[in-house]
């Protein structure tokens, strides 16, 4: 969940700005949206202090902010460890948001919208 010590990118805001929401399949999230899915992953994987800034529409994976690179997760596809811990996977690494941004914009090159 965000706290008033964590904050994204300045890249995140500047998309908003430029209404850059919608890269399909990726979608940023911000308001209610970006709330509830950051309570989600505070509910199943607890302790991770990592804020979520965009959403797949053709799966679960959603990229998240950990305060220095993008992880993006399946949070809906979460398994315990041998102590009932949740395993917290990383689906993709990202080592800043501009990164990120470029592998998103690829993608929105190549889905197939058909």
């Amino acid at each position: 969940m965000l706290t008033e010590n964590q904050s994204l990118p300045a890249l995140y805001a500047h998309m908003i700005e430029c209404g850059i929401i919608d890269l399909h399949p990726w979608f940023l999230l911000h308001g209610e949206t970006q709330t509830r899915r950051a309570q989600h992953i505070g509910k199943v994987l607890p302790g991770w202090e990592i804020i979520p800034f965009a959403r797949r529409t053709d799966d679960d994976d959603v990229a998240c902010w950990t305060g220095s690179k993008v992880v993006v997760i399946d949070d809906w596809d979460v398994w315990p460890d041998e102590n009932g811990m949740p395993i917290r996977r990383v689906g993709r690494e990202y080592s800043s948001m501009e990164e990120w941004f470029l592998a998103a914009a690829r993608d929105f090159i190549e889905f197939d919208w058909s």
